[in-house]
């Protein structure tokens, strides 16, 4: 949650769309792991079961999927995304290694199984802030806007397609989940 806040105040300060909207984002999926915590530990058995779980988690990624699709539109239009100042670029991409590592070894620790909805969430906030490093990374280290435009493009789109396949797996496998368990 500080991270997201972090982003939104580094949007302000420095007039960035993409900073702001990422905060946001992250801000979404914070929020669904909020809402799954006290689910599981507020309501004493009357929570959600698994399959409405795994249901309203697809449906909510693949909403949000379509904010994801706007703001890698609106980077690759403007040319502009995240531009850290100094050598701020390198605490984020420790911060981001730390996330992706960390997704991993979940999706590693649950290979026969299907994922948890929170492991799924931190799957997808690890893959956005991929893509973020690699905008803060090539407008910080600067290229030619061609270049800019055709990496984004290229992991925009494949990011917003696995968070979409994962959005819809999630919807189609929660009818098959064990029926009604907690």
């Amino acid at each position: 949650m500080l991270y997201a806040f972090w982003e939104i105040i580094c949007g302000l300060y420095y007039h960035s769309f993409w900073f702001v909207t990422v905060g946001v984002y992250n801000i979404f999926l914070m929020l669904m792991r909020l809402i799954l915590l006290f689910d599981v530990h507020g309501r004493k058995g009357k929570g959600w079961t698994t399959r409405e779980k795994y249901r309203i988690c697809g449906i909510s990624l693949l909403l949000m999927n379509l904010i994801l699709t706007g703001m890698v539109v609106t980077a690759v239009k403007e040319s502009g995304g995240a531009h850290y100042a100094g050598y701020l670029v390198y605490a984020v991409a420790a911060y981001t290694f730390y996330r992706v590592a960390v997704a991993v070894k979940n999706v590693i620790a649950f290979h026969r199984m299907v994922l948890s909805v929170s492991n799924v969430i931190g799957f997808v906030s690890a893959m956005i802030s991929l893509l973020s490093l690699e905008i803060a990374m090539i407008l910080q280290f600067g290229s030619d806007g061609d270049f800019f435009r055709t990496m984004t493009i290229f992991t925009g789109t494949g990011v917003c397609l696995v968070i979409s396949a994962v959005a819809v797996y999630m919807i189609i496998v929660s009818p098959k989940k064990a029926g009604g368990e907690k």
